[in-house]
């Protein structure tokens, strides 16, 4: 019924010749019947739906304009029917309640040797004969450029599927029956007309479209809305380590599941599913299961979150239009701070626009920039798995202000909801403690005792920065359709107890110490990249997390500060510089060698959602990310401070585990 729902005219409109078609759709739903117990028969049958596009009303089957030269907007605008470039069709519907909503939209013939740019357009309706008026409510109030209209990959809003085109008109019949003439011109572009050597540069060239209508009988999105069809046919296949389970969340059980990575239901990054995965103990906890069970279990088996040690969240290669990102962050205030008063903020930032990369590959679209995270050192990575939740430990020492237990890097990192952020520890010891994970703990895990085919380490700023940016894009919590155009921030967790994956009843609410919003109920959820459970917590709020971004000491090395780093070799020596980020100047706007640092989140989207930013210096030469369980409105995944890198009450870190091609 479906397919019958979605009713689809099509016409060909091209400058050399057209054929005349006429398309009629009609829909008739099937049979019902409705009963009771009883004496008397209660029956309904369904009446017709009937929607028709005609264009048996243009000339000579469609436009097909000879001998084509430039003309002015003001004469394209007023040709008229008869005149050549003109083209009638009817819009017919029967409707009786429920309303049938329609769009009429162009798709290029790829071999169109005309250039966009040089082509116009105008739509208008003809409501009696020869009486015209300019439909407003959309694009077509003036004539229509297709320059960078229809070579961008742009969508009509209505489509399931992938196509080129550009919307011209969207509208709805409530009536019980209506008919509807429109007239389509088009046009050579007078600023097309250039001349070389004497002859016109456009000499002998074609140009078509097709003329489309969709209709369907449930509601499309407003002209604001119209917004490329998601297409994540290029997300990189999530890359498993030897020790991790593909999962997935049985919202109706409220469960965890093991997950089939061979099928396409594990993830959907357009309905912003990202893909999760877990490593579990190795002899398991009360659910009496061993980490040899989970492995050989078949798909759909709970794994019960007590035997899970490690939580994480695939973040496939793409890259993001660093062009577009400027104008992203919309209207600029003014907010005041607890830290500094009346900096510049933006409080409803846009998309960030964001393409998945198959494969490996540096090539980069027009505008578009591979995002850096993505680039480890030598090795080019099809994706990272990001920690979902702040780091803990097994040993339960999340923070010790006295005898400095929780500042040890032999403690065992884990990655789970509902347990306390590990604390009091520096940025050294933070780094040794995730590379441990590799180098002495891979039994812990069920990792490989291998250096060469994975890598584990504490976040990078960069990679940081890939998280926040993916969830600002139609892939994460922004492209949800469940929260609203003012609710797209990730929300804080507010926990003064420090609890991961808990979130505000608000984006920035006030400390709490119930800290009841779990991760996984519907409020937690808000706390979410994704706006659901698969996506990524306690990027905004919770303690802040520490990354291996740093501030240059002069001589192309890390500014040590209070960090533990040693730069003699011995204990907690300066790691290879594929493992942090190094920034040549304490102004973050254009800290890499006087140039802004594309794809780091904080010269291009400085000041988002109003989250707070301040500059480094030799004394706080490193990078906080997110915010703290106390700082309201300022907190968020754009936000970041300065630090020393010293044990802190209210800092922790995060973990990323790299899969290396071999």
């Amino acid at each position: 019924m479906e397919e019958k729902r979605n009713l689809k005219g099509l016409i060909a409109v091209c400058l050399l010749v057209l054929a005349l078609v006429l398309i009629t759709v009609g829909t008739t739903f099937a049979f019902f019947q409705y009963s009771r117990q009883g004496t008397t028969e209660n029956t309904l049958h369904t009446g017709t739906l009937t929607f028709v596009y005609d264009e048996t009303k243009s000339k000579d089957g469609g436009v097909s304009i000879e001998n084509a030269f430039p003309m002015s907007d003001g004469k394209g605008q007023t040709l008229t029917k008869g005149d050549n470039g003109v083209f009638d069709f009817d819009i017919i519907a029967k409707t009786q309640g429920a309303p049938i909503y329609y769009e009429i939209y162009l798709t290029k013939d790829n071999n169109s040797t005309l250039p966009e740019y040089a082509v116009k357009t105008y739509l208008t309706e003809v409501t009696g004969e020869n009486v015209e008026s300019g439909i407003s409510n959309l694009f077509t109030s003036e004539a229509i450029n297709l320059y960078s209209d229809l070579g961008e990959s742009k969508v009509p809003s209505m489509l399931k599927q992938e196509i080129i085109g550009k919307t011209l008109y969207q509208g709805s019949v409530n009536e019980e029956e209506i008919t509807k003439t429109f007239r389509y011109r088009m046009w050579v572009d007078e600023n097309a007309n250039q001349v070389r050597g004497g002859e016109w540069i456009h000499n002998n060239k074609t140009f078509s479209v097709k003329v489309n209508v969709y209709a369907q009988n449930n509601s499309i999105p407003g002209p604001t809305d119209q917004t490329e069809i998601c297409n994540d046919s290029n997300v990189n296949e999530p890359k498993l380590v030897d020790g991790m389970i593909p999962v997935y969340y049985d919202y109706e059980e409220g469960t965890w599941k093991k997950a089939n990575a061979n099928t396409a239901n594990w993830y959907n990054y357009c309905n912003q599913e990202w893909a999760n995965a877990v490593t579990v103990s190795e002899n398991g906890s009360s659910s009496g299961h061993n980490r040899e069970y989970y492995q050989k279990a078949s798909a759909g088996e709970v794994i019960s979150v007590d035997d899970i040690n490690t939580m994480w969240v695939w973040i496939p290669r793409y890259e993001y239009n660093y062009v577009s990102i400027k104008n992203a962050g919309g209207d600029k205030s003014n907010c005041t701070n607890s830290v500094a008063s009346n900096y510049e903020c933006y409080l409803n930032p846009g998309e960030i626009k964001i393409k998945f990369i198959n494969g490996t590959s540096n090539t980069q679209s027009d505008d578009y920039i591979v995002h850096p995270a993505f680039n480890f050192g030598d090795d080019k990575l099809t994706g990272l798995w990001f920690a979902k939740f702040d780091t803990s430990n097994q040993e339960g020492i999340y923070e010790d202000s006295t005898n400095a237990k929780a500042n040890n890097s032999e403690l065992t990192p884990i990655i789970k909801p509902n347990v306390g952020s590990w604390r009091y520890v520096t940025i050294s010891n933070s780094f040794y403690a995730a590379r441990n994970m590799q180098e002495k703990k891979y039994d812990t895990y069920g990792f490989k005792n291998d250096l060469a085919s994975y890598d584990t380490h504490m976040s990078k700023n960069s990679e940081w920065s890939s998280v926040a940016y993916l969830s600002q894009s139609k892939y994460g919590k922004y492209g949800n359709d469940t929260y609203g155009e003012n609710d797209k921030e990730v929300y804080i967790n507010n926990c003064s107890s420090l609890i991961t994956g808990i979130a505000g009843n608000t984006a920035s609410a006030g400390q709490s110490n119930t800290c009841t919003n779990t991760y996984d109920t519907i409020q937690g959820q808000k706390a979410s990249t994704t706006g659901n459970i698969t996506g990524v917590y306690d990027m905004s709020g919770g303690a802040w997390e520490r990354v291996m971004g740093v501030l240059d000491n002069g001589s192309g090395k890390p500014t040590i500060a209070s960090s533990g780093f040693t730069d003699n070799g011995k204990t907690n020596p300066i790691p290879d510089k594929k493992y942090y980020d190094l920034y040549s100047g304490d102004d973050v706007t254009k800290a890499c060698n006087g140039t802004i640092c594309y794809g780091h989140a904080f010269p291009e989207t400085l000041g988002w959602y109003g989250d707070y930013y301040n500059d480094l210096d030799s004394e706080n030469p490193w990078f906080n990310r997110g915010g703290t369980y106390s700082d309201g409105a300022s907190t968020g995944v754009f936000g970041f401070l300065s630090t020393h890198g010293g044990i802190g009450f209210l800092s922790s870190f995060r973990i990323v585990l790299a899969p290396i091609e071999t």
